[in-house]
């Protein structure tokens, strides 16, 4: 996996070209897919790594908002615990 952006503890990662994995201290968060996904892979991708939300998207552009939405989401739970 190639990780393409991270944010402490949390990377985002393309695992293949339109999907991407949210990671948070190694551990899959979320699957993201875009419309440049290959349809004849079929749902392996939504497998392997482990079990996710999966979260289609349009572009790469939504895929770094999902990664950073998660990343926030997770700051304001933090501070409410």
């Amino acid at each position: 996996m190639n990780v393409t952006h991270r944010a402490g503890e949390w990377t985002l990662g393309e695992k293949a070209p339109g999907v991407y994995l949210i990671k948070r201290r190694g551990h899959l968060r979320a699957t993201v897919v875009t419309e440049d996904v290959d349809p004849d892979d079929g749902p392996e991708y939504l497998l392997d790594g482990g079990v996710s939300d999966v979260i289609e998207v349009e572009d790469v552009g939504a895929v770094h908002e999902e990664f950073r939405a998660h990343v926030a989401d997770d700051a304001r739970r933090a501070r409410t615990r």
